[in-house]
């Protein structure tokens, strides 16, 4: 296209050569100005066609020959992503209100579910040796709000007639409390699909109850009855009949014979009187 560009180069040429012998001033060839001012206007018309043409032949021709096409700037709008978060980790929080239980109160535990559910669980009993025992249905009550805050309640009648197995795991009995040293609570918590467990232990004390004494109260003594008066015959008038009531001597222990020796003294008085009587006859 280098021709194309040299066209241009001369047009320009008669164009500055016309302007610079043509006198816009002079009066006396104004039909001769006008004429040269139509001419002037069509080569400058006719230079910047040819200028166009060139500088579009070149690009084209640039672009065929390098294989580039000229770059298109195009705006799209990029949907705005927000970033991913990473759930947070459910962290349910339990506390123990009652360390020791010794029989006579209830056992508390405060719980933050954080927004989710609590559920009491299984319960196991652990003794002098450390092993496990399971206790069998041991109600609780749980009193949560909204938030998941307030407080699960095992009260102190429920555990008394807690009830485990026996040695053999056939048969259920009472729970000895006197036995076991601490007792494992253990809770469920549930919070959108995501579930978290937790243990917690509480130490007893339980001593044997002492055994009741009931007093007894002494008999009162009876009292002796009274000698009755008895009453006058009807037929026998002015005939007074007294009745005795004849009373055993007390008892002194002594079991010989009264009349054995009432007999030896009564035979000694006899024979003191004879001695006595021959003696005053002698004289």
């Amino acid at each position: 296209m280098d021709y194309l560009f040299l066209i241009d180069i001369l047009c320009l040429f008669c164009i500055i050569r016309k302007v610079e012998k043509t006198s816009f001033w002079d009066k006396s060839n104004k039909e001769k100005t006008i004429m040269n001012k139509k001419l002037m206007t069509m080569l400058v018309a006719c230079a910047l066609s040819v200028s166009a043409l060139s500088t579009t032949a070149v690009f084209a021709e640039d672009a065929v020959v390098t294989g580039e096409t000229p770059a298109v700037t195009e705006t799209t709008t990029t949907p705005e992503t927000k970033p991913e978060t990473t759930p947070v980790a459910y962290e349910p929080e339990i506390t123990l209100t009652t360390p020791k239980w010794t029989g006579d109160s209830d056992i508390v535990f405060e719980v933050d579910a954080k927004g989710g559910a609590v559920y009491p669980q299984e319960m196991y009993v652990y003794g002098a040796d450390d092993a496990a025992m399971p206790i069998i249905s041991v109600p609780s009550k749980v009193e949560v709000n909204e938030e998941g805050k307030g407080k699960v309640t095992f009260t102190n009648d429920a555990l008394k007639n807690a009830t485990t197995w026996d040695d053999t795991f056939t048969n259920q009995i009472s729970v000895d409390w006197t036995k076991y040293s601490k007792i494992e609570f253990a809770f469920a918590f549930e919070l959108n699909g995501q579930d978290k467990y937790k243990s917690m232990y509480v130490e007893t004390s339980v001593k044997a109850p002492a055994p009741t004494v009931t007093p007894t109260t002494p008999a009162k003594p009876t009292t002796p009855a009274k000698p009755t008066t008895p009453t006058k015959p009807a037929g026998n008038k002015g005939t007074t009949t007294t009745t005795t009531t004849k009373k055993e001597a007390p008892k002194t222990g002594d079991t010989m014979n009264v009349a054995l020796y009432a007999s030896l003294l009564l035979v000694s008085a006899l024979a003191a009187v004879v001695l006595t009587t021959k003696k005053r006859i002698t004289e």
